[in-house]
């Protein structure tokens, strides 16, 4: 094939596949994993208007951010509680019908606040345990989703594919953000959600293209609680592991509550409504598009552990310069920059774990690295409550520091991390 040569490397005969942009999408010739991707797309498409139409209508109904605060919060819980056993459970089933039922399962949770919406029934509660339900669905769809990724593509080929699945969930943030806010104004919060069912009932669609492929070989265990704990065990054992997920757990926690905060910044700080919204979760999308394609882009790449530190700490120093801005062409420029940063971490971490992790294992292993998905809202209901009680510039600066300060930290204590 073009581009690749074959070396010697410790005695193991390698394909190493040169970098570069004519690479960037060589996972798409997959004709499972274009499927898995397109799905991907449509289900990330949903979740990003839900972003857009669940914050909006929750600031709408309350004027308060720490509401906000606390619809983050079940889901987060959520997440935190049945991750763990989703991992268990995804290293037990075949992985392509777990994804088709919990994609399904979301659906019907959509469906049901859309007719809540359209009834002029909704209340605050409704909204709280639809993301609770959500959270429990995500659980088990999410490590799912991550594991799933070595069964469809070649080892050489999981930065590539972690990359581009990255780019589909950013692509989506360019355009359904936007979309959405625009919507929100044509259509009404109902009609938005309307179309996130939608395109729940495509992502399932994709899904059902993929055949079946056959439940692990290795799923023969006691008890649930036997296989997580031999998960933990393994975890512990290793340092890297160790490392990777605590690179995973602290930057979410502290530097991705912007996101759900991203209504104040709209109406309180740049004052432009909910178009303007729209635009600012969409231009962090472009800017982690660009960031995932050039992960992707970057093929066998040697210096993993740089990149992630580096993608790390650019995160937060982005981060403190948006929470800085009051102008509003500004800050769209700033988001970029968080967009992109962001996205290089995120996928260089998730392919570092993919690689240094067992296949028996895989599901488990993702399924702590999902349960930072978790933090990420449990983190806004202090960041909410902050931003309530001295500005939400404020809060939002705090968390860019202190991922900063972490990163570097991590950097001078962790140097396996920098060699990875």
């Amino acid at each position: 094939m073009p581009g690749q040569n074959r070396t010697r490397d410790d005695g193991v005969l390698s394909l190493i596949t040169a970098s570069g942009w004519r690479n960037t999408f060589s996972s798409l010739q997959n004709r499972n994993y274009r499927w898995y991707w397109l799905g991907n797309l449509a289900s990330f498409a949903a979740m990003q208007m839900q972003i857009v139409a669940r914050g909006w209508l929750v600031y709408d109904m309350t004027g308060s951010p720490l509401a906000l605060g606390w619809v983050s919060l079940a889901f987060g819980i959520a997440i935190l509680v049945f991750a763990l056993y989703g991992g268990v459970i995804v290293d037990r089933v075949e992985k392509r019908n777990l994804l088709i039922i919990t994609q399904a399962f979301t659906g019907v949770v959509t469906l049901v606040i859309a007719v809540l919406i359209t009834m002029d029934t909704i209340r605050l509660w409704h909204l709280v345990i639809a993301s609770l339900a959500s959270g429990v669905i995500l659980a088990f769809n999410l490590p799912g989703r991550q594991a799933i990724i070595p069964e469809l593509v070649e080892r050489r080929q999981i930065m590539n594919a972690v990359g581009l699945g990255s780019g589909a969930m950013n692509l989506s943030r360019i355009v359904a953000p936007a979309l959405a806010g625009v919507l929100v104004g044509v259509i009404g919060i109902a009609g938005v959600y309307y179309i996130m069912v939608t395109c729940s009932v495509l992502a399932v669609a994709m899904l059902f293209m993929i055949p079946p492929l056959g439940v692990p070989a290795q799923s023969t265990y006691t008890t649930l609680t036997s296989s997580l704990k031999e998960g933990l065990s393994y975890v512990r054992r290793s340092s890297i592991l160790m490392a990777l997920l605590t690179m995973a757990f602290v930057p979410i926690a502290f530097g991705m509550p912007y996101q759900m905060l991203m209504p104040v910044f709209a109406v309180d700080v740049l004052h432009v409504g909910a178009s303007g919204f729209g635009y600012l979760m969409a231009a962090t999308g472009v800017g982690a598009l660009v960031g995932s394609l050039v992960v992707a882009s970057l093929g066998e790449f040697r210096h993993k552990g740089l990149l992630l530190l580096s993608t790390s700490a650019l995160f937060g120093v982005f981060l403190i310069l948006f929470a800085s801005s009051s102008y509003f062409y500004l800050s769209l420029f700033l988001l970029l920059g968080v967009g992109a940063a962001s996205a290089g971490y995120l996928a260089s971490n998730n392919t570092l774990l993919q690689l240094n992790v067992d296949d028996r294992v895989r599901g488990r292993v993702m399924s702590m690295y999902m349960m930072t998905i978790g933090l990420f809202p449990i983190g806004v209901l202090p960041a909410a409550a902050l931003a309530e009680a001295v500005g939400i510039p404020f809060a939002v600066g705090l968390g860019g520091t202190i991922l900063v300060l972490f990163t570097l930290a991590m950097a001078l204590l962790r140097p396996g991390l920098r060699k990875l």
